[in-house]
């Protein structure tokens, strides 16, 4: 080799190692820089014809695997979004209260029943009452405020998922940005920009928010996925998300719209996103917005629905003492013009402040009529509007009066005081199966602001009523947020239920199909191609005259309505005023002597007790399947459904963190700086520097020698 040949490769070493020593000082800088990946310098050899003529550097390439970054990215997003799932259950789990620290349910629960069997020892005393009255106060406060709290939470969720949408659409254009940076650097011979840590920061970003799937380009950039191949950044194009946060518990979808990378143009029709999240805090958070919330506050309506009728039965089949004057019913939402179907009998006793008979009204609902005292009976039709004048004209005839108003009955004693009660249990009055009182809640303890009671004793061909026209939105969803289908149901004013039946199943034929069964309650059915879908109601604007309450709201329409019952749940606002008002006693309407009510009874009281023990029929809500169990088993099974859903949480959060420390701990021993490895190359980058520099002395002290011969 001539003595340029031996210089060349002397200078050749003195550049590479040069260069090498630079990629060994970056990779030490950045031993602890996030998202760095360590560079890697490929030597080798320059050379003519088979001779060595130096070295020299290929190129600096970043030391990756694939499986190892696509297994960090799957283990952030099911990471975050468990992450994401225990972080909203700890925040349950402190609304809902421990079962024994006395702010639960269940210990409210307990603390009424406990109350009332205090009170037995002092039936009278307003003290007592008082007391009663308080702990059914704070039940139902606690019943509206979780419910309140319930709803505030699910709206949290939906306004943080669509944060992450709007970070996840951030991070997905500047993952398409760094892809035509890196693609022009590659362009150029640069195969170690920087980009290429920024776009892995990005990556990871995104992958918090969503799981997602990775696929190398040999140009240098990337094709992301969602892990079912919706595309979110191609190579000429970038997917758009939107998503409008909901309200009302309804809530809109994810959508992802293909875009064209230089224009911005859509391409094609924008998907739905939400089915194909696997991971992530998007999935976490439709998950726990959607699922969880949605069946604990179902769960919360459910106990609140169970706890009204069961006490409102009651308290409806007994009396205060004395009787009070006025009793005021609830708003049913019914009309006048709807059909009575009530069946059986009832009796209205007008009395003195001492509980004794002054007069009765005998309502015979089989027969149609009505009579006072034992005289002549009137007869009425089959409809609210004419039993309540013909019950107004009764009651009129000694003083009194009754009113249908805003879908409220109110029967008025004047100067007596008003007491009901069923004169024979045998032949007891019922509108599909609930009593005359109950039904029209004239003496209720407990109040709703939607009814509570599902069988609305509505027939096909009664009118709807409206006062204008209205429309239902329907919206059928599956738990993982996919929407099937949304229809639009206009409901006009002149149409009878059947009408509005027909119209909902019209829109929604293949989806789901809604009837009125012989209770008069809706019950909808999901059509086999959509199991695990449930119809939801968007919005209804219809109204039923008068009254403020919708069709939807009346028949528990759609699978949100039975949370609804748990909003507003309150102590009947005349008993919380006069506690005197709860009824311990209960009517005797066949007394021999006349004495209706009687002071120092507590057959109400005992009857109120009993609830303690009795076996009530629950519906199925949320996780809790259909059953028949106390008022507190249920109860006790609804804080017991909360703590397994909440363990399998936090139990998933710390297997799915502990893939990630896995994941992370494998990568950064592929990708990571190695100081001790650095420092080893650096070692031999500095001797073959070294190398190189006394190669090229020597060849300048040999020139020299030839210089010097004469």
């Amino acid at each position: 080799m001539s003595l340029n040949g031996i210089m060349s490769s002397a200078l050749s070493s003195l550049q590479t190692n040069t260069s090498a020593l630079k990629v060994v000082s970056q990779n030490i800088a950045n031993l602890n820089t996030p998202d760095y990946v360590r560079r890697q310098v490929n030597l080798s050899v320059l050379g003519s014809n088979g001779v060595p003529a130096g070295v020299t550097i290929d190129d600096v390439t970043r030391v990756t695997d694939q499986y190892l970054q696509q297994e960090s990215l799957s283990a952030t997003a099911s990471s975050s979004q468990y992450d994401t799932m225990s972080s909203v259950f700890d925040q349950i789990n402190a609304l809902l209260g421990s079962p024994g620290d006395g702010s639960s349910l269940s210990s409210k629960l307990s603390d009424v029943l406990n109350k009332l069997g205090a009170a037995q020892l002092s039936t009278g005393t307003g003290s007592s009452q008082a007391s009663v009255v308080d702990s059914m106060k704070s039940l139902a406060t606690s019943i509206s405020t979780m419910s309140d709290q319930l709803d505030s939470l699910s709206s949290q969720a939906d306004q943080q998922l669509s944060t992450s949408v709007t970070d996840a659409a951030t991070q997905i254009k500047q993952i398409y940005d760094y892809n035509k940076l890196i693609k022009s650097s590659y362009l150029q011979g640069d195969t170690d920009t920087t980009y290429l840590d920024q776009r892995d920061a990005a990556l990871n970003s995104l992958a918090k928010d969503m799981d997602i799937r990775v696929t190398n380009q040999e140009d240098g950039t990337i094709q992301v996925t969602t892990q079912d191949g919706i595309n979110l950044v191609g190579s000429a194009s970038y997917a758009k998300l939107t998503y409008t946060p909901g309200a009302d518990n309804v809530y809109g979808t994810i959508t992802a719209q293909d875009s064209n990378g230089s224009t911005g143009q859509p391409i094609g029709t924008p998907q739905a996103l939400d089915d194909h999240l696997t991971g992530g805090s998007m999935r976490g958070l439709i998950d726990i917005r959607d699922s969880t919330i949605a069946g604990v506050k179902n769960e919360l309506g459910e106990l609140a629905k169970g706890v009204a009728n069961a006490f409102n039965e009651v308290h409806n089949e007994s009396s205060a003492y004395p009787p009070p004057s006025v009793l005021t019913g609830r708003d049913t939402g019914l009309l006048a013009s709807d059909s009575l179907n009530f069946s059986g009998a009832t009796l209205i006793a007008l009395t003195d402040a001492s509980g004794v008979e002054r007069h009765m009204v005998d309502i015979d609902f089989d027969a149609g009529t009505v009579s006072v005292d034992g005289g002549a009976t009137s007869g009425f039709s089959n409809n609210i509007g004419s039993f309540t004048s013909t019950l107004n004209d009764a009651l009129s005839s000694v003083g009194g009066n009754a009113d249908f108003t805003n879908g409220a009955l109110t029967v008025n004693g004047g100067d007596f005081r008003v007491a009901v009660g069923d004169p024979d249990s045998t032949n007891a009055s019922s509108r599909s199966g609930t009593g005359f009182s109950q039904f029209f809640g004239l003496n209720d303890l407990f109040t709703t602001s939607v009814p509570s009671i599902s069988n609305t004793g509505m027939t096909s061909g009664d009118a709807l009523g409206l006062s204008s026209n209205g429309v239902m939105k329907f919206v059928v969803k599956n738990a993982n947020g996919s929407v099937a289908r949304s229809a639009d149901v206009a409901i006009t004013a002149g149409m009878t239920v059947d009408d509005a039946v027909n119209a909902i199943n019209s829109s929604l034929t293949g989806y789901a199909q809604v009837k009125l069964d012989d209770n008069g309650a809706l019950i909808t059915t999901m059509d086999n191609n959509y199991s695990g879908y449930s119809l939801q109601v968007a919005s209804d604007s219809t109204l039923r005259g008068t009254t403020g309450i919708s069709v939807s709201a009346l028949f528990g329409l759609g699978a949100n309505a039975l949370g609804n019952v748990a909003s507003g749940f309150q102590v009947n606002p005349d008993i919380v005023s006069s506690p005197s008002l709860i009824s311990f006693a209960q009517p005797n309407m066949s007394s021999p002597t006349g004495q209706i009510v009687a002071s120092g009874d507590s057959s109400g009281l005992l009857a109120l007790q009993a609830l303690a023990t009795t076996q009530f029929s629950f519906e199925k809500a949320g996780n809790l399947g259909a059953q028949t169990t106390s008022l507190q088993n249920y109860a006790g099974a609804f804080y017991q459904d909360i703590a397994t859903q909440s363990a399998s949480a936090a139990s998933n959060k710390t297997t799915q963190d502990d893939r990630l420390t896995e994941a992370q701990s494998r990568q950064s021993n592929n990708s990571g700086v190695n100081l001790d490895e650095e420092l080893s190359n650096m070692i031999m980058y500095q001797k073959a520097y070294s190398a190189g520099a006394r190669l090229l002395s020597t060849v300048n002290q040999l020139y020299d020698t030839l210089l010097a011969i004469q």
